[in-house]
């Protein structure tokens, strides 16, 4: 559960009326398509992000999914959700906070995209994608 204080960190930053209407915005109309944000260190950049998804409602998404699926959208969902439905398999659902995904420093392209998992291949001839960065912020806040 949020406190109080992170709910109302939104609210309370002063200035960068910019960057909270492009939020906002986005926050609103996900056809916006993002918002990227930059600007010098300590002019509230994350603790704008933090304070607007914690108002954000919760979302539903397909329970062990690694991006995320929305149950209620079968054309948009992911290769293994679109597995799993056409074996005829219920795509058990929950609803949860969207997430707020950090993109560290430093991060290499198969990091953020995905990568095969090489550990599981070289141990047991199997091949296993491994979602990035990118499939754990699927419908939440990176």
């Amino acid at each position: 559960m949020h406190s109080l204080t992170e709910a109302f960190a939104f609210s309370a930053i002063v200035g960068q009326e910019s960057m909270k209407q492009a939020l906002l915005l986005n926050a609103v109309n996900h056809m916006v398509g993002g918002v990227l944000i930059r600007g010098e260190k300590g002019t509230a950049k994350s603790t704008a992000v933090r304070a607007l998804a914690a108002l954000l409602p919760q979302i539903l998404v397909v329970e062990g999914c690694p991006f995320g699926c929305d149950p209620a959208a079968p054309a948009k969902l992911c290769p293994y959700c679109a597995q799993r439905l056409a074996k005829g398999e219920k795509l058990p659902n929950l609803r949860r906070k969207a997430r707020v995904v950090d993109l560290p420093m430093g991060s290499t392209e198969d990091r953020l995209l995905s990568s095969l998992d090489s550990e599981r291949a070289i141990k047991h001839g199997e091949k296993h994608f491994e979602p990035g960065i990118l499939a754990e912020a699927n419908r939440g806040v990176l």
